[in-house]
């Protein structure tokens, strides 16, 4: 029984993610598909470049709350189901997959930052707040959106192994899909700070009328 609702919470899960924002939003407000414009990501640093900063903003709050539902329903079923925490582990996996590679739009997602933070100030705050604190220094002083991302989601396996240590393995497990996937969905990004031409903030894109 608990299998089954495991892997319910999984699917349920995966299509939540599914739900992009950047993409309704954007839809909603300009009847443009976002990925059509800027740097073609449905996610919230296109968002801002091609529609400014309320809408970035509404786009940020909305699929970091995806995340952080998922994972409030995990563990409730974990405490009141006896669910293994690989479960809830899962589901964070589960959810992000859905975010960047949705089957509702043709697998074309976002990068996955702001469910990453939305799912992980739910299942372990502290950790979080380390994390972003090292993502917003580096945007204040590189003004880069993408970096910034990068190396808070790339320490977030290090320092849940400092908090953790090695015997919490779904924590690792999840932390370490977390910074890779984000590195895999930056690469362009990558090549462009390589390059020097990397977007900054304030940058803007615009969108034909």
């Amino acid at each position: 029984m608990n299998v089954a609702w495991g892997v319910l919470l999984l699917i349920a899960s995966y299509f939540v993610g599914n739900l992009d924002f950047a993409y309704i939003v954007v839809k909603a407000v300009r009847g443009e598909d976002i990925r059509n414009f800027g740097s073609g990501n449905a996610g919230t640093t296109n968002v801002l470049r091609t529609m400014g900063l309320k809408y970035a903003g509404l786009v940020l709050l909305l699929d970091a709350l995806k995340g952080s539902l998922c994972i409030v329903i995990a563990r409730l079923l974990e405490s009141h189901l006896g669910l293994s925490p690989w479960w809830t582990a899962g589901t964070g996996i589960a959810v992000l997959c859905g975010h960047n590679w949705p089957a509702l739009l043709k697998f074309r997602g976002g990068k996955g930052t702001a469910t990453s933070i939305g799912l992980f100030l739910v299942y372990d705050w502290r950790i979080a707040l380390i994390c972003i604190a090292v993502g917003l220094i580096l945007l204040v002083i590189f003004k880069m959106v993408s970096l910034s991302s990068m190396m808070g989601m790339t320490i977030l396996p290090f320092v849940a192994l400092g908090f953790f240590g090695a015997h919490n393995l779904p924590a690792l497990a999840l932390t370490i899909f977390m910074a890779l996937s984000t590195d895999i969905q930056h690469r362009s990004n990558i090549k462009r700070i390589l390059n020097g031409t990397e977007s900054k903030i304030g940058q803007r894109v615009d969108m034909k009328k």
